[in-house]
């Protein structure tokens, strides 16, 4: 071989093994598919998963919970969905799940993963669910989100919904289109965001993209045809993020995050509607190709450290899917880099 040619040659492998070092960051950012970055995400979640099973992030069992649904969302980390589902067994077994939400989003888990939430841990998870409905369709004294997740829990089982509960979730939108976390819009003593007309700096709860999403959800699943009063897609644009071109959570916040983007593209697929343009490309410029990982927002033009939360949420935009989610989930969840 001349020297030349010898010279080309340790050039090219030179470049062969920078390209590989770097595999995950910008070499194959183009190139990995969303199933791809689905999956290295259930990676990292791997990492992050404790010896019983949960995956603690916003909170233990519902987030648990939560990470059930992107490895069927993904379609890979077997062994993740089951250690997870052993966990939430254990707790409805020893009575620890004691709210309305925490209950709706297990059964969610448990109906995703393939198994009957009418009997799971010894429980029917419906039936306790359906027995908090009032006489106006409201399950117990729960939040919006809550009545959400209720009816999202029971579409999920295979079951059919009252539609005075329904009615209720239909009646709690706000005039702007969203729905706030806490409470039903009251006219008497809100504004069109749910914002108190009288301590507006006090109320920190307004409508959001997240409560928003999970009633769009809710309601899209029982009857695809539905007409909002007010749109919640107009509600959704206006909570866009002209820089970073994703979701934030309320009004107050303007930056794109993991989460609130993800669910708003659930709620657009949860309606049959075309995603807007440049809404997945947002969220899949939070993750950490590398570790699979998603940051949970921006700082500057400087995304935010790995986020276990993040990263759970961030897998059924990506997917383009919504509640209820369904699928077969094969293989271990694959091996990635440290963040």
């Amino acid at each position: 071989m001349g020297r030349t040619l010898r010279r080309v040659a340790a050039g090219s492998l030179f470049v062969a093994i920078v390209g590989l070092s770097m595999f995950g960051q910008v070499t194959t950012a183009s190139a990995v598919t969303d199933r791809g970055r689905a999956a290295r995400a259930i990676g990292y979640l791997a990492t992050k998963q404790r010896a019983n099973g949960s995956i603690p992030a916003f909170s233990t069992i519902g987030s648990t919970a939560d990470a059930v649904l992107a490895t069927v969302a993904a379609g890979t980390g077997r062994d993740v969905m089951r250690a997870a589902i052993s966990f939430l067994r254990d707790r409805v077994e020893t009575g620890r799940i004691r709210t309305l939400g925490l209950r709706a989003k297990v059964a969610i888990a448990v109906a995703a993963a393939g198994r009957d939430p009418h009997d799971f841990g010894r429980h029917d998870l419906i039936r306790r669910i359906r027995a908090t409905i009032g006489a106006d369709g409201h399950f117990g004294t729960g939040s919006v989100l809550d009545q959400s997740l209720a009816i999202l829990a029971i579409e999920a089982a295979g079951n059919t919904p009252r539609g005075l509960a329904l009615g209720w979730l239909e009646s709690a939108q706000c005039p702007d289109g969203g729905w706030a976390f806490d409470a039903p819009y009251t006219p008497a003593t809100d504004d069109a965001d749910c914002r108190s007309k009288s301590d507006p700096t006090n109320d920190f709860f307004p409508a959001d993209s997240n409560t928003t999403s999970y009633a769009v959800q809710a309601i899209e699943a029982f009857d695809p045809t539905t007409s909002f009063p007010a749109s919640p897609f107009a509600f959704f644009r206006s909570l866009r993020d002209a820089v970073h071109g994703g979701w934030s959570y309320t009004s107050d916040f303007s930056t794109t995050d993991a989460n609130s983007t993800a669910l708003v593209l659930s709620a657009y697929v949860s309606a049959g509607r075309r995603l807007p343009r440049g809404g997945l490309a947002a969220l899949r410029a939070l993750q950490y190709l590398r570790c699979g990982a998603f940051a949970y927002s921006w700082n500057g033009s400087a995304r935010t450290g790995p986020d276990v939360g993040a990263t759970i949420g961030a897998v059924l935009g990506l997917r383009r899917r919504a509640i209820p989610v369904t699928g077969a989930v094969v293989g271990p969840a694959i091996s990635v880099a440290g963040c």
